[in-house]
């Protein structure tokens, strides 16, 4: 049975999911794109509001943001940037649209940026795979698979969309999509499966078993920049429930 994750944006927010059935609160700012990322302060204050021992995750934007010129070293410091809230969150992800035209070798600057993530903390990485992985010019899932189980302190992979008029089940067959989540759990990973995945779409995406699945929009008042209603959190919830 999957378990549920709901991305929130503020603290507002967090209180209103605080006593819902969800298995992840997740962190990111929708208008900054499909892993937006919040600010360290935001960070903190919902790190705050929502009730421990809840698992907390947050996203850290998408590779390119942190990256120099060169494309192989990083601009700036995300152990410095993030350094409030490393103890505070138990999953850290990073989204790797733009990437794979240009950059062969982006495995050693998303290495360098895993790096930053304090050994003795809490929070592990979580690797990113966009589904519409051509038109996003990302690396393959199967690539990202593979890069995932390489990482000592990787345990998870996300399977999500960069671009968010379509969901995740539109980029794939059914069949390859059951192939990538099985491929990844037979690696020992844990998966998430978002991607404008809707009340409508689920039954189709649960076809593929994913160890949990990520919404936004489908559970906003209105579209992803809405706000979350939790009303519709609690039926996705109860749905997540039901034999499938």
């Amino acid at each position: 049975m999957a378990q549920l994750l709901v991305s929130i944006r503020d603290t507002a927010e967090a209180e209103r999911i605080n006593h819902c059935d969800v298995a992840i609160v997740d962190v990111k700012e929708p208008t900054r794109g499909s892993l937006g990322a919040a600010t360290p302060k935001m960070l903190e204050s919902i790190s705050q509001v929502i009730t421990q021992p809840q698992t907390l995750s947050f996203a850290a934007g998408e590779l390119s943001d942190w990256l120099s010129p060169n494309g192989q070293s990083l601009n700036q410091s995300p152990g410095k940037y993030y350094e409030s809230v490393w103890n505070r969150f138990d999953f850290i992800k990073l989204g790797l649209a733009g990437i794979g035209k240009e950059n062969h070798h982006w495995q050693t600057p998303l290495q360098l940026f895993f790096d930053e993530i304090p050994k003795s903390g809490k929070t592990k990485p979580v690797v990113v795979s966009y589904l519409d992985f051509q038109s996003s010019q990302s690396p393959s899932p199967r690539e990202l698979i593979d890069f995932a189980n390489s990482l000592d302190d990787c345990s998870t992979i996300l399977f999500d969309t960069f671009r968010k008029s379509k969901n995740s089940i539109a980029f794939h067959s059914q069949l390859e999509l059951t192939d990538l989540i099985a491929k990844a759990k037979s690696q020992g990973l844990t998966t998430v499966l978002a991607g404008s995945i809707t009340a409508e779409s689920l039954p189709t995406a649960l076809i593929s078993k994913p160890d949990f699945i990520g919404v936004r929009g489908a559970v906003c008042d209105s579209q992803r920049t809405g706000t979350i209603n939790t009303n519709r959190v609690n039926k996705f919830a109860r749905a997540l429930q039901q034999p499938n």
